[in-house]
């Protein structure tokens, strides 16, 4: 048995080391994922975030379980991979959270993450678009610079993460300009990623991006082939093949050290195309560090709080993408998610205090997707509507199903959230479950190329 890594030091802190009886029958964790590997047998534990490789011998111990846990799986006793029978770690894991979270508000958070829309406004025309019904509007350079002035004095000195977001952040470059020659200039630490669908790059704003915006990663959006993406992006004012400029885009960011992730949107009528465009893809861009892709069921009805699929077709597509997935790892472009390493204590940055949207306006919101309705502030004045506050923090009730998912410590799903089903499908599930498989592995890899098994 060998740690590939150890426990996150919160939960490890709060659990203790679980003692071992002989007296009663031990069984496998509900929140534990197995992946099999020729060496043996990856464990991950949701909860605690540690890895573990068993032996071919000592995982063939943990088949005959439940039962009496042999001397040799004490470690997995003592490590919570085992727990007794009639264990409710979906309790336990709730009290986890709750005392964690009870240290993080003995902290006052400084406001370090900001998801920053430079404009509403954009130069695609996406039919799935979420925001196609939303006013139009462009931070104008006064409010770039009092967004800036608020970023400083709310972060505490501390390292800024921005995210940039639209519409399509680069139709208003002067907002990004000034804001991040402004926190430059201030001396403060920040880095930033943005979400883009590629088209308005070129090899002098790429160094910009670089350079001056400290750009990390970039996510941009394909639906297909060049036919089918021209078609279904619809670029308004596009000069040649929109499809091929994106894709000389993508290689100037990871010719200059930007990683580029690229979500793959697919629905009933690309999905075979799609598996065209990972050829196409594979064959120009694997290899390249920083580059990788994952495919995404997009809504049916953009903006609804369902997806509006039927039972069967909720089954459909929770195998499609993973089915896409593994074409794409077999490609070598697959993306790999980064590993969970905090006690998972919010959905996202809507329900966490360390985070706000900033509306082109000056506005604050708790979610990006939220034209009006996560409205909590604005740059220029220092009252909170506490209600909004709140009501973005509401969660949705777990299920009975929830309590045995592998997943549960890692999902907290919100009341005001819109993107998310009411109940979780297979698509989610699937999705949720192959990632962090994926992470695993990706981990798994790191160790062994470490040179530590």
């Amino acid at each position: 048995m060998q740690q590939i890594i150890p426990p996150i030091k919160i939960a490890k802190k709060i659990l203790g080391t679980q003692k071992r009886k002989d007296e009663i029958p031990y069984r496998m964790s509900v929140q534990c994922m197995r992946v099999e590997q020729p060496e043996g047998v990856l464990l991950y534990h949701t909860l605690t975030g540690e890895i573990l490789l068993l032996t071919p011998d000592e995982a063939a111990l943990t088949e005959k379980l439940p039962g009496s846990a042999p001397p040799d799986l004490s470690e997995l006793v003592f490590r919570r991979f085992l727990v007794p029978e009639g264990t409710d770690e979906a309790a336990l894991a709730g009290q986890v959270r709750e005392i964690a979270e009870h240290f993080k508000k003995k902290k006052k958070a400084p406001l370090t993450g900001y998801t920053i829309l430079t404009t509403t406004d954009c130069n695609a025309r996406c039919f799935y678009c979420y925001e196609a019904d939303w006013k139009k509007s462009t931070m104008t350079e006064k409010t770039a610079i009092d967004t800036a002035k608020y970023i400083a004095a709310h972060c505490s000195g501390n390292s800024v993460y921005i995210h940039w977001f639209g519409g399509e952040p680069l139709v208003n470059t002067k907002a990004i300009d000034i804001i991040t020659y402004f926190l430059r200039k201030q001396g403060l630490k920040f880095h930033s990623t943005m979400t883009s669908n590629g088209y308005l790059f070129d090899e002098a704003l790429v160094l910009r991006a670089r350079d001056k915006w400290n750009m990390e990663e970039v996510q941009i959006t394909l639906d297909g082939t060049e036919d089918v993406y021209n078609k279904r992006k619809a670029y308004v004012n596009s000069d040649g093949s929109p499809y091929r400029r994106v894709l000389n885009n993508i290689g100037l960011l990871l010719d200059t050290g930007i990683s580029a992730k690229i979500r793959l949107n697919m629905d009933g009528n690309n999905e075979q195309n799609l598996y065209i465009l990972i050829d196409e893809l594979a064959e120009r861009f694997a290899g390249k560090p920083g580059f990788g892709i994952y495919p995404i069921v997009i809504q049916r009805t953009a903006g609804t709080d369902a997806l509006g699929y039927t039972v069967k077709e909720n089954s459909f597509y929770a195998e499609k993408p993973q089915s896409m997935r593994s074409y794409a790892e077999k490609k070598g472009i697959m993306a790999v998610a980064p590993m969970m390493r905090n006690l998972t204590l919010n959905a996202c940055a809507a329900d966490n205090d360390r985070a706000t949207v900033v509306m082109p306006d000056g506005r604050l919101s708790r979610c990006s997707a939220a034209e009006d309705g996560g409205i909590w502030g604005s740059i220029y004045s220092d009252e909170v509507d506490e209600a909004v506050l709140r009501q973005w923090r509401e969660r949705k009730p777990y299920e009975d199903e929830c309590r045995t998912c592998v997943v549960y410590p890692q999902c907290i799903r919100l009341k005001k959230c819109k993107s998310r089903l009411e109940s979780c499908s297979p698509i989610e599930r699937s999705y949720r479950e192959d990632r962090l498989r994926r992470a695993v592995l990706g981990v798994y890899e790191e160790w062994k190329a470490a040179g530590q098994s």
